[in-house]
């Protein structure tokens, strides 16, 4: 049984309503993982995202919570990543980091230690992606930073063997890195500029329909990752193949003011 210990965080309701989900229903093994932030959560919480991830042809589960930085990713991994031991994982975070000031090269290595510990753990793991923190019109002021961040993000996933994060032995499960770039996809191709009518009235979240610019091509990433690991895609026991229609709405523990 996965347990959870309240430690006085913004997130905490979030956590126990996945570790109740969870618990209720077990996870599906050698899937695909989503975590991250507020794009990803709303992606589960304002779509269908069932609908959008059915060609996985696997058991899907979305583990993203709203206002959550690469630090805090890296806190509760224990609850919401080592428990569905996935095959493939998709990982959006940093956007609030960089509007916190957390330097670029902090958060490259806060991904790294994530995916480090993620392949430790998820005997199953062979793909992680890093989806590409998105432009959006509000972060205009940091956008050198993000760009720097995305930067580093996309060289280290270049350049990852695996040997320096988990250890000699581990290169033999084919891990691989790979950098999701979805920012061609929202921006004016002659301008370079935002579609910004893809983006609510806060220049960050996104019109639930927006999702069908970039969505796919996640998705598509999401698939070649597991056609690359070469075996069967089907889940393993428990979980909800291609999504989680049946998981509850919402928290009423967690503010709504930090769920989105």
């Amino acid at each position: 049984m996965i347990e959870y210990v309240t430690r006085g965080e913004w997130y905490d309701g979030e956590i126990r309503r996945f570790v109740r989900i969870d618990n209720e229903n077990p996870p599906g093994k050698r899937g695909v993982l989503f975590v991250g932030s507020s794009i990803f959560r709303e992606w589960r919480e304002a779509r269908d995202f069932a609908a959008d991830v059915k060609p996985l042809g696997a058991d899907v589960t979305n583990r993203a919570f709203g206002g959550s930085t690469t630090s805090d990713q890296l806190e509760v991994m224990e609850q919401i990543v080592f428990p569905h031991d996935p095959k493939v994982l998709v990982y959006y975070c940093g956007s609030n980091d960089v509007n916190a000031g957390v330097p670029p090269r902090v958060i490259r290595d806060n991904f790294l230690e994530w995916c480090a510990r993620a392949f430790s753990r998820c005997p199953s793991a062979r793909r992680i992606l890093f989806v590409s923190i998105m432009r959006a019109p509000q972060k205009a002021p940091v956008w050198n930073e993000l760009d720097e961040a995305n930067a580093l993000i996309e060289e280290a996933c270049e350049g990852w063997r695996g040997i320096e994060h988990v250890g000699v032995g581990e290169t033999s499960r084919g891990l691989k890195l790979s950098f999701v770039d979805v920012n061609p996809l929202l921006r004016d191709p002659t301008s370079g500029a935002p579609l910004t009518q893809l983006y609510r009235d806060d220049g960050l979240h996104f019109h639930p329909g927006s999702y069908d610019v970039f969505a796919p091509a996640i998705v598509d990433a999401a698939r070649r990752a597991l056609d690359e690991c070469g075996d069967s895609r089907g889940g393993g026991t428990g979980g909800k193949p291609g999504g989680e229609s049946s998981d509850p709405a919402w928290d009423p523990a967690l503010p709504p003011s930090l769920g989105r």
